[in-house]
């Protein structure tokens, strides 16, 4: 385990590359298994009766948690003086949580339990990240940022692959399943604490703890840093887009294909593989490439575009073939995009001594609309007619989420173009 007291060198070593992706990529395992299956079984088994609204108010607690618990955790790992460094303890500790978090949460046997279960894994999995995230800053030079947020993209992304396998294998046992997603993020949050040379901030060093601090940190955007409120307002667009429809795939195919529940479910599954490979590919192909010619905007600008314009398309047309473009298109340019901007806001930071509390406010952008789209979707969808198939209005869902999504492009426009 090494230590410093000062900034990391501008060396890159490839075993840290490799222990930071790992561990990127157990960390979205653990946090997509209950997402994917596991909470809707245990509150299933626990509460059939009203199953749906009972899993609508736990995943929001969960939502309004990560929308919390990131930033608040980044400002203070800025400020923590351990003789570990500051982000082991976070990286560390914030897996221990979340293991805990789960295990209560597949014992449980209320829903109150469930709740608190779930809540506290996500505090745990967001404290873990923030300092995770926070490492890219402190541990790579800024030419070499773009490129690394595409390694740290695409084991985000790719992260829900285990957590599906898991779900099939150990179908039989949800304690099993959340036992072994968390003991892996746990070993490799371990490991990378071996492996990291964190800084170890010294207390003279360290800026005050305060509520009013803490308060900034979720609500305050810094003047001044033009590229950075940017950059947050045009995520902040594209996230709102992409949450409304989130969690209306299946409905769609029904309402707008007609296609029973079994044939519609399917498609969904083969759809979300595809995207999700492609969009950890491409994740790591455009970090790469972004990096190698020394421009990010484009590659921001174009792949904005392209969400926008397959919602669009998928708001005006009624075709299995189409819903496979979009899918296919889509994966491509979100794992564009998530790695890019990602890579673009690490160089523009207000003050990269700050890096976890600015890069836990950024993340606000992309979870805030999680916690507030389950009350907007059902509203859209209410309004008028879809004119291309009887049912909710499916066409101004996309429709608005195409536009807002649009909406970013004259922000990417303005930025400053650096990778």
């Amino acid at each position: 385990m090494t230590l410093t007291t000062e900034r990391p060198a501008a060396r890159v070593r490839p075993g840290l590359v490799a222990a930071i992706g790992v561990a990127e990529l157990c960390y979205a395992a653990a946090g997509a298994l209950p997402l994917v299956l596991g909470l809707s079984l245990k509150i299933q088994q626990i509460a059939p009766d009203g199953k749906e609204a009972t899993l609508g108010l736990v995943a929001a607690l969960g939502g309004i948690a990560t929308v919390i618990a990131n930033p608040v955790a980044g400002h203070l790992s800025d400020r923590t003086t351990s003789r570990y460094g500051m982000r082991r303890p976070w990286i560390l500790g914030g897996s221990l949580l979340g293991l805990a978090g789960l295990l209560l949460l597949a014992l449980a046997a209320t829903v109150p339990v469930v709740a608190i279960g779930w809540v506290v894994a996500v505090i745990g999995y967001q404290a873990m990240v923030a300092g995770l995230t926070a490492t890219v800053v402190d541990q790579f030079p800024a030419e070499r940022r773009v490129r690394m947020a595409g390694v740290f993209s695409m084991c985000n992304v790719v992260g829900v692959v285990p957590a599906m396998v898991l779900a099939q294998v150990l179908k039989d046992s949800l304690l099993t399943q959340f036992a072994v997603v968390g003991a892996l993020a746990v070993a490799a949050g371990a490991v990378l604490c071996l492996l990291l040379p964190d800084r170890v901030l010294g207390p003279a060093e360290r800026a005050p703890i305060s509520l009013r601090g803490l308060a900034a940190a979720l609500l305050v955007l810094p003047r001044g840093a033009r590229d950075y409120r940017l950059l947050w307002a045009q995520r902040l667009l594209v996230s709102i887009g992409f949450a409304l429809i989130s969690s209306y795939s299946l409905y769609y195919l029904q309402s707008r294909l007609g296609m029973p529940t079994e044939q519609a479910g399917a498609l969904v599954g083969i759809t979300v593989i595809l995207s999700t490979l492609l969009s950890g590919g491409f994740a790591y192909l455009g970090g790469r490439w972004a990096a190698r010619i020394g421009r990010g905007r484009p590659f921001v600008l174009w792949a904005t575009a392209i969400l926008a314009a397959m919602l669009v398309l998928k708001a005006v047309t009624a075709s299995v073939a189409v819903v496979v473009v979009v899918a296919v298109v889509s994966g491509a340019a979100t794992g564009v995009y998530y790695a890019v901007d990602l890579g673009l806001v690490t160089q523009v930071l207000p003050d990269e001594r700050e890096a976890g509390r600015y890069l836990g406010a950024f993340s606000m952008a992309k979870h805030l609309p999680s916690a507030i789209a389950p009350a907007v979707a059902p509203l859209l969808l209410g309004v008028g007619a879809d004119p291309f198939a009887p049912g909710p209005n499916y066409f101004l869902l996309f429709l608005v989420c195409g536009l807002l999504t649009a909406a970013a492009v004259p922000m990417v426009t303005r930025l400053r173009d650096v990778a």
